[in-house]
């Protein structure tokens, strides 16, 4: 009997399962609806995120060491743009807005959720003076502090206060040769206990050095490095000395002579040589 049922069941007919099958249009239609929603759903959200009542900017935190920058100023630029709230405050308008303040090498701005803005502050170290008022940095960058502007209350102030560094003077676009050249020099004098206070070009590219020691060194034009050698070579030789008070005596080297030296203004204190003389330039 049961052999009978099994061999029934198994010649019977297997029935398809039902399937529901969406048309094509049908498909497209459900997906572009979502697509849609989507679209719909993340313009939403960036017009809530943006609106300033709802996520205002709390607070701004000044970060990094901040000696020169007027932290003022600093802060009115940041708050011009708070009024855009947390997220609709460009950063990157706002970092260069930042960056071009007098003193400020480099900016970082971030946001730090729920409402508070980080600025973070690079200011320039300066490295030399360049002319009168104008400042040189570490990485060779020009600018002009509002400190040594004329304009300023305390003018004079800080003026002293930068005057501890040393200073170049030179042609407008010279300041990157000339802070090289300043660097080149002071190595060659360290080796001698000297130090360089100034180095003046004028505006027939002719350069003249002031040691610390009020010693003046002038090279010329053209072969400088050679005539900057030449002169070290003789210091050494005449053990030149210029003992302390001495400022109205003080010795002038020009070393621009083809076949020797002058030197000049020998007051006390200073032992060498009679002076050679040449063609100069």
């Amino acid at each position: 009997m049961s052999t009978q049922v099994t061999q029934l069941l198994g010649n019977a007919p297997v029935l398809p399962r039902a399937t529901a099958r969406l048309s094509p249009t049908t498909r497209w239609t459900i997906g572009a609806l979502g697509l849609a929603l989507l679209l719909l759903s993340f313009v939403l959200v960036t017009h809530l995120a943006r609106d300033p009542n709802r996520f205002p900017v709390i607070n701004v935190d000044i970060l990094g060491t901040v000696d020169y920058v007027d932290r003022e100023q600093l802060t009115q630029v940041v708050s011009g743009y708070m009024d855009k709230g947390f997220y609709g405050l460009d950063i990157d308008n706002v970092r260069a807005s930042v960056e071009r303040l007098p003193w400020v090498a480099q900016a970082r701005v971030s946001r730090v959720w729920p409402g508070r803005i980080e600025v973070r502050v690079e200011e320039h170290e300066p490295s030399a003076r360049w002319n009168d008022d104008q400042l040189l940095s570490k990485r060779l960058a020009l600018f002009a502090p509002p400190q040594l502007q004329l304009d300023n209350p305390r003018y004079h102030q800080w003026r002293e206060v930068f005057a501890e560094l040393p200073q170049i003077r030179g042609a407008e676009g010279r300041h990157s040769v000339l802070l090289d050249a300043f660097r080149a020099y002071e190595r060659e004098l360290a080796a001698f206990d000297l130090t360089l206070d100034l180095l003046d070009e004028d505006e027939r590219g002719s350069q003249t050095l002031t040691l610390s020691n009020q010693v003046t060194v002038r090279l010329g034009y053209e072969a400088q490095e050679l005539r900057m050698q030449r002169f070290l070579d003789v210091y050494e030789r005449m053990a030149v000395k210029i003992e302390q008070g001495a400022t109205l005596s003080t010795a002038r080297f020009d070393m621009r002579y083809s076949n020797g030296f002058a030197l000049g203004g020998v007051g006390y204190g200073i032992t060498g040589t009679e002076p050679q003389e040449g063609q100069v330039r």
